[in-house]
This record gives structure tokens, C-alpha cells and sequence, in this order.
């Protein structure tokens, strides 16, 4: 009987190594080619993935889950060898190679798709050869620990979010090859100091540089026909029209935008936590999303009345700010305007303003008075969200105020204090739309107002309140 048992038992391990085998083989080695078999891949036992043909390599979609065929395995890459003779690296396919150390990659490259080496973490250094002419979009994305890039002459483009959160890259050359630096190519790059636009550059996308916390100055290369940088590390346009970026680790407390500027990109000032204070001319006309974004110091703000366009998410999460004076030539408040600015204590919306984007005074908690113009026509879900507002201001009568169309969660409206201006105020109750129209809020006349000393217009103040009360959200 233990005979029989170990003779099984010995049948049994040598069918599950021979499994064992079977499966490694046929896990380990395979064809990888646009073509089909053009190029062939093979995984060593120390970690090492070779990619040998001719020819360009097939592209994956890790989204649609058609990943390259190692991916089952790629925590056990720690090499990629790519031969000479390989054309291109398909989108996807390293992504996620996250024990990869070291790439080589050889000069009949012409091409690294998008997403190609994302979220390979363990990656220090590369050097892109020079016949690449696309770096694909997030080509090198969250690659955590990737210190070191040599970009070789001959490399014309850096494509959209290449290097996007390296945020240990510190050290990058860029060739005069180059012509395009695409939008937020180095975005998040918080090790990266100083950063050199060659003279050969054409083309620099919107917020390439976007909160690189480290980054001290950028400074373009006499020559350029396109950009120029001044002594605060700033990039423009070559004729300064237009502010694309300040040094997001520059450490002064203020900064005047010059006199020549007309357009503030997005992202320019975004997480610029030394700033106290920025002056804006009155040349600006246009301000773009973002641009104050998580100024932590910044304590108050005038956007002169020459700007028209005032971006959504502009001030968000400038937890430090007091008080806004906006423009009068605005017409919207834009998304997230002024989400989580959090001592923010007093608003008055322009009276050129007819909307009022979701979200615009989420979650500032501080925000006691809020002054709407009679312009006003719109006011989108979740504006008033999340903090103790005491006082609404309204610059129109009851019946205009009741022509607004208020979208959901705005029940903030209907907790405040109403002031609006109006020719006569009979002692009253005064209908007035809830957000969504599904609650009737109430207006009830809290002083007498009908005195014929009274001036014609006269602020008369009014309690909001709801028939019904509805769940509140907690900050």
C-alpha cells in the first residue's frame, strides 16, 4: 500500500513539473510583431526581456485589457534589451514593468508609442536615440524614481505628458534637434531645478511645466524665434504678450506681471506657495484655468476690469485667501473658481455676470457675504456648498431673483439672510424658487420698509427659509 502511494505521489509531481515546465516555456518566449512573427520576445530566468527582428512591434491597449504578451509576467522583469533592427516600441508596451531597472534601447528606433514605459517605477536612467522622431503620449508617465534622461540629437518632438510625474527627474538635456515640447510634457517633475528651451524650439504646449515644485528658472537660448525668458525664470512668447510660466520653486514673495502681457496661460501660478502677492496689468484680457491655483500664501487678489475671460478652477485651493476683487467685464464665474478657499470671507459677483458655474464656492468654508447682480440668470449645482453663509446681496427685486433659474444643491440660499434692493416692501411673504424646484423657500420681510421717508430704492432685509428642510452636507 505505501508503495503503491509513493509510486502516485511521485506520478503526480512529475506530471506537475512537467506542467510546470510547459507552462514557463510557454509563457517565457513568443512573437510580438505588428506582423506577427517580424519580431519575437524571450524571458530569462534573471529577469531579462529580449525583443529581437525586424520591424515594427505590435501595439496593446492595457484599457481594453489587449496588454503585451510578458505582462503576466512583468514583475519579474528587471532588463529590456531591445535589438537593433526593432523600428518601434508599441503603446503599452512595458507599461507597469514596475521591478524593470534598465532599458536598452537601440538606434533603429524611430519610434516609443504611448504609454509605452508608464508606471515603470524601479527605472533611473534612459537615453532616447536619436532617430526617434515620436515620443508618445505619457511614453515615460509616473515613472517615480527616473533621475536621469539623455534625449540624442536628432529627436525632433516631446510628445504630450512624456516625462508626466517623474517627479525624481532632475537632470535633462535637450538637443537642438527639438522643435515641439508638447503640453505637459514635464508636469509634475518636482526634482527638476532648471529647464533650457534650445533655441531650435517651435512649439511649447499649454502648462509643460506645470507645478514642477522645484523649478527654479526656465531659460530659453538666445537665438529662439518664438520664446524669450527674463530674470525671474519666467517663459513668454518672444514678444512677452503672453505669461506661459513662472518658476513654480521660485522663492520671492511677489511678482508684478509686466506691462506687455495680454494673455496669463493656465497653470502659470499653480502651486506657487511663495507668492503673497502678484499684480496684474491692466494689458491682461485674458486669464486661463488653473492660474492661481493652491497659491497657499496668496492673502487677496484684484483681477483688473480689462480681463474678460477668468478661467475655470482659477483660485482653487488657495487656502490662504482673504478677499477677490474681480473684473467687471466678466460674464461667467467658472467651475471650481473658488472650490476649498477656505478663508475666503466675502465675495461680490461683477454685474456683468450671468452664470455661475457648478461648484465655484464649494467648500469655502470661511464665506459669510456673497453679493449676486440682478445680471445674474443662472446658478448652477453645488455654487454654494459646504460653509456658513450668512448674507445673500441682491442687487434686483424679488420677482427678478425669482426668474433665476437655481439647479440642486444650493441649500445654502435658503439658510441666509437676504438683502435686495426694491422700490416698495410691503410687509409680506415672498414665494421664491428652491434649488431644483423641489422645496418652497420662503422670504419674509424682517423690517418695515413702507415708511414715506424711505428713498425709492431701499435695502430691505429678508429671511430665507425652506418649508422643508433637506439633508446638509458636512464640511
Amino acid at each position: 500500500m505505501k508503495k503503491r502511494t509513493l509510486i502516485l505521489t511521485l506520478a503526480l509531481l512529475a506530471l506537475l513539473l512537467a506542467a510546470t515546465a510547459f507552462g514557463a516555456s510557454a509563457a517565457d518566449s513568443g512573437t510580438c510583431g505588428k506582423n506577427g512573427g517580424n519580431l519575437t520576445w524571450s524571458l530569462d530566468d534573471n529577469g531579462m526581456l529580449k525583443i529581437s527582428g525586424t520591424g515594427e512591434m505590435a501595439a496593446y491597449d492595457h484599457v481594453w485589457d489587449e496588454d503585451a504578451p510578458w505582462y503576466a509576467q512583468q514583475s519579474a522583469v528587471r532588463t529590456i534589451v531591445i535589438e537593433n533592427g526593432v523600428t518601434s516600441i508599441g503603446s503599452y508596451a512595458f507599461y507597469g514593468c514596475r521591478s524593470l531597472a534598465s532599458v536598452s534601447i537601440p538606434d533603429s528606433v524611430t519610434s516609443i508609442e504611448d504609454y509605452a514605459f508608464q508606471y515603470c517605477v524601479a527605472l533611473t536612467n534612459v537615453t532616447i536615440p536619436g532617430n526617434v522622431t515620436r515620443l508618445g503620449f505619457n511614453a515615460f508617465g509616473y515613472c517615480d524614481n527616473l533621475a536621469d534622461v539623455t534625449i540624442s540629437d536628432g529627436v525632433t518632438s516631446i510628445g504630450n505628458y512624456a516625462f508626466y510625474k517623474c517627479e525624481s527627474l532632475k537632470t535633462i538635456t535637450i538637443p537642438d534637434s527639438v522643435t515641439a515640447i508638447e503640453e505637459l510634457a514635464f508636469a509634475y517633475c518636482n526634482a527638476l531645478e532648471h529647464f533650457t528651451v534650445p533655441s531650435s524650439v517651435t512649439t511649447i504646449g499649454i502648462c509643460a511645466f506645470k507645478s514642477c515644485a522645484s523649478l527654479e528658472s526656465i531659460t530659453v537660448e538666445p537665438g529662439n524665434a518664438n520664446y524669450v525668458s527674463d530674470e525671474y525664470g519666467c517663459l513668454y512668447n518672444k514678444d512677452k504678450t503672453t505669461l506661459m510660466q513662472y518658476p513654480t520653486g521660485n522663492t520671492s514673495t511677489s511678482f508684478t506681471v509686466p506691462n506687455s502681457v495680454k494673455s496669463i496661460d493656465s497653470c502659470v501660478f499653480l502651486d506657487c506657495g511663495a507668492l503673497t502677492s502678484i499684480t496684474i496689468p491692466d494689458s491682461v484680457t485674458g486669464i486661463g484655468a488653473t492660474a492661481f491655483g493652491n497659491c497657499d500664501a496668496l492673502t487677496s487678489m484684484t483681477i483688473p476690469d480689462s480681463v474678460t475671460e477668468l478661467g475655470g478652477l482659477a483660485f482653487r485651493d488657495c487656502d490662504a485667501l482673504k478677499s477677490v476683487t474681480l473684473s467687471n467685464s466678466i460674464t461667467i464665474i467658472g467651475q471650481e473658481t473658488f472650490e476649498n478657499c477656505e478663508s475666503l470671507e466675502s465675495i461680490v459677483i461683477p454685474s456683468g455676470v450671468t452664470t455661475i458655474e457648478p461648484f465655484a464656492f464649494n467648500f469655502c468654508k470661511s464665506l459669510a457675504s456673497v453679493t449676486i447682480p440682478k445680471s445674474v440668470t443662472e446658478i448652477k449645482n453645488n455654487v454654494f456648498v459646504n460653509f456658513a453663509l450668512t448674507d445673500v446681496y441682491y442687487e434686483g427685486t424679488e420677482d427678478q431673483w425669482n426668474e433665476i433659474t437655481i439647479s440642486s444643491e444650493n441649500d445654502l440660499l435658503y439658510y441666509a439672510t437676504f438683502h435686495w434692493n426694491t422700490p416698495y416692501a410691503p410687509v409680506r411673504r415672498a414665494g421664491a424658487k428652491s434649488a431644483g424646484g423641489s422645496h418652497t423657500a420662503f422670504l419674509i420681510v424682517a423690517g418695515v420698509c413702507g415708511a414715506a421717508a424711505v428713498p425709492a430704492a431701499v435695502l430691505c432685509v429678508l429671511v430665507a427659509k425652506n418649508r422643508k428642510r433637506k439633508r446638509r452636507n458636512v464640511w
